[in-house]
């Protein structure tokens, strides 16, 4: 009680006793009576003893029991569902239709689409057997071209030439031979009619037969030579017929096929995010959804679990993940069994805290969820079942420690109230790991010293 409040109070005791005395008649002067003064009421202030001990800093989380291997279903397009094909509890193999949506329109258009890709198909495939047809004739007219070349080319007149050219050098030697011998007889009587002369006429006459077959054997070889030509042009011909059906097979055909198949891949898409499809063989551990219901994209409405171990599933923040990494050992505590601990390590973390994690052909988005495995279960894990997780981050021995409540904060800094005989000292502390209820004090403090908390 502050002091104004106190004097007002004797005032306001002073005026009631005066007029209780004013009416009191013929009675004389009473003293009045004093109004004694309440005691302040000092509020105490907690103390804490810094203390040694063991700090354990720790996480601490919830889960539940859940198959190892879970998929969560999603549609990926809003809608309203037009049947579901299966409930709790059901077995499914991989690809089974569980849920569809209302897509009367979708699955006629996609029925019409795969006509007209059908039938865009044969076309092209009519066209391509219409050009397969003739390129086989091309390739034989290629092949009988080279063939004519080839035997053109075995067909050298070379050696007529040379053998034409021999004859006309022998006949040219025979001439010769019969000029001379004739030449010794001109001086003598009856030359004409002698042998010599008859000798001369025949190699005479020989020559030329034998130079008509040299200029005949001359124009062979040109008419060879152009013959090859005339070949080789024709194979180059019929190479160029050929490439040119193996590089133009219809383009607008290829491309009509190409649009439906477009269309139809579109509409199948559109289809399947309209579906659920079962991604693994299991049984159905969740269905949310029903025939009539509207549902949203991407919002869970099924889970299918494969059949199997079962371990410990749990959505963390990211400030309790960036303190986990997978392999550390776990304490477990389930809730149907409270007086028993199970251990166990963390099997996965999602991407980026860990590797875990993944996007399959059914589910909307990546699995988030951290799994523990629990490597001593001898009980019947019931699948749901909530479940505790500890894990010790630090352990520190022998250390100095105060409890949270005894450490301030000041501009960001921490310090201590240490009390001092009848005052308190301000003293600036240096923290190390953290549990829930105990601090440990690096520097600062001693042990045994009081501190005044806030």
């Amino acid at each position: 009680m502050g002091r104004r409040q106190l004097c007002l109070l004797l005032v306001v005791a002073a005026l009631i006793g005066a007029a209780l005395a004013g009416c009191s008649g013929g009675a004389g002067p009473q003293e009045p009576t004093p109004t004694p003064i309440p005691t302040a009421v000092v509020p105490s202030k907690p103390t804490y003893k810094v203390e040694r001990g063991t700090v354990i800093e720790e996480v601490k989380f919830t889960g539940r029991i859940a198959p190892v291997e879970e998929e969560q279903l999603y549609f990926r397009v809003d809608g309203r569902v037009a049947t579901v094909n299966v409930k709790q509890g059901d077995t499914v193999k991989a690809g089974d239709i569980l849920a569809e949506l209302e897509i009367d329109n979708l699955l006629n258009a996609l029925a019409q689409a795969e006509v007209g890709l059908q039938t865009a198909q044969l076309q092209l495939k009519t066209a391509q057997e219409a050009s397969t047809e003739q390129r086989t004739r091309l390739q034989i007219n290629l092949e009988v071209a080279k063939l004519r070349l080839e035997q053109a080319k075995a067909q050298n007149p070379a050696p007529s030439v040379a053998i034409a050219a021999a004859n006309l050098e022998r006949a040219a030697a025979e001439v010769q031979r019969a000029q001379a011998a004739y030449d010794r007889r001109a001086t003598q009587p009856g030359v004409s009619a002698s042998w010599e002369a008859a000798s001369l006429q025949d190699a005479t006459i020989n020559y030329q037969i034998a130079k008509a077959q040299y200029d005949q054997a001359l124009q062979n070889q040109k008419a060879h030579e152009l013959d090859l030509q005339i070949l080789e042009r024709n194979v180059r011909i019929a190479q160029m017929e050929l490439d040119r059906l193996e590089s133009a097979v219809d383009p607008v055909l290829e491309q009509q096929v190409a649009r439906a198949q477009l269309e139809v891949d579109r509409l199948r898409a559109e289809v399947a995010n309209a579906r659920l499809v079962a991604p693994i063989d299991g049984e159905v551990t969740m269905v949310g959804a029903y025939a009539g219901r509207t549902v949203n994209a991407y919002r869970p409405v099924m889970t299918v679990a494969a059949p199997g171990a079962l371990e410990v599933s749990a959505d963390l923040t990211s400030d309790t993940m960036q303190k986990l990494s997978v392999g550390q050992e776990c304490t477990i505590i389930i809730v149907n069994y409270p007086a028993k601990e199970f251990h166990g390590k963390i099997r996965r973390l999602p991407y980026p805290y860990g590797t875990g994690g993944s996007i399959t052909a059914s589910t909307a988005e990546e699995d988030r969820s951290t799994r523990v495995s629990i490597e001593d279960a001898d009980v019947t894990l019931e699948k749901g079942a909530l479940v505790r997780v500890s894990v010790v981050l630090q352990k520190k021995d022998n250390v100095l420690w105060l409890p949270p409540a005894a450490i301030r904060t000041f501009q960001g800094k921490n310090f201590v109230l240490v009390l001092e005989g009848e005052g308190q000292r301000r003293v600036p502390v240096q923290l190390g790991i953290k549990a829930e209820d105990r601090v440990e004090i690096l520097s600062g403090v001693e042990e045994g010293q009081v501190v005044v908390g806030p």
